[in-house]
């Protein structure tokens, strides 16, 4: 039943000239016209097909424009960009499975008809309790995964086993999980609100698609270096307060110096009361 109405609502959102011709838009209409009709036909044929692909086209391109953006000089990383593409499908199809089952559950407790929007927040804080941190935890072990599995290709003789990658990229999105989830929550609530209350379900996954355009490059840029663990945050620190002692211990007059220079000028009051003549 639930099937039922996702199509006959994806048939009310094609436009007139395509379905008064049995399918394909009017020559006469503009090309977003024809483009979004395109685009309904083929989400009521093939939904999961067409959510998947868009998703994982938006993933590769979104992370090659931040390798180029972040180095313009610098080769790109196909490697990289294909472990986006690749969680983009997987993403996608959890989250097609995962949203038709919050709205069938929800929706047998609270009917949008009579609580649209307690129908939505409870939506909202189920899936951001449950599916974001699930979410955010696959991105990193699914793409540091295969990364690290393409670059042991050329040396797979010697190259650590799977189960030990599994379990490094375990330990790695562990870490990295509740920084990367407090800058999620910033963002995702507002827009999973929007979408859950306006959206009707055949469409929500495009509107996540949209938004991904930025939010999946700034996911790669977190993934390559731009996010320290807290661990490398112990370490980093550590490494930099030895660094300033050994500098300290190297070089006492030049820290005597830098520690006069960082204080401001005695005032004229006290220059009197340490030596009054002066």
């Amino acid at each position: 039943h639930i099937v039922y109405r996702q199509q006959q609502r994806i048939k009310s959102t094609l436009p007139k000239q395509s379905v008064k011709s049995g399918g394909e838009p009017g020559q006469g209409s503009s090309w977003f016209i024809r483009a979004w009709g395109r685009y309904c036909e083929a989400l009521l044929a093939r939904p999961l097909i067409v959510k998947a692909t868009s998703a994982s086209l938006i993933f590769f391109t979104s992370d090659s424009a931040t390798q180029y953006l972040l180095d313009p000089t610098g080769e790109w990383d196909g490697a990289r960009a294909g472990s986006g593409a690749a969680f983009g499908v997987i993403a996608t199809t959890w989250l097609h499975y995962w949203w038709g089952f919050l709205e069938g559950f929800v929706g047998a407790r609270l009917p949008v008809a009579r609580h649209r929007l307690s129908n939505t927040l409870v939506k909202v804080v189920v899936d951001q309790a449950i599916g974001a941190p699930l979410y955010i935890y696959t991105y990193y072990v699914v793409t540091n995964f295969l990364q690290e599995l393409n670059s042991q290709q050329p040396q797979m003789d010697d190259g650590k086993s799977a189960s030990v990658l599994l379990k490094e990229t375990h330990d790695n999105a562990s870490q990295m999980l509740m920084p990367t989830m407090m800058r999620h929550w910033m963002l995702w609530p507002a827009v999973h609100t929007f979408n859950f209350y306006y959206m009707p379900l055949h469409h929500r996954v495009l509107v996540q698609n949209l938004v991904l355009v930025g939010w999946s490059g700034y996911l790669s840029h977190l993934n390559n270096g731009g996010l320290m663990t807290p661990k490398e945050e112990i370490v980093v620190t550590a490494e930099t307060i030895k660094r300033r002692e050994t500098v300290q211990q190297g070089h006492p007059v030049l820290t005597r110096k830098i520690t006069v220079l960082s204080h401001p000028p005695p005032s004229a009051e006290t220059i009197a009361m340490v030596d009054p003549k002066k």
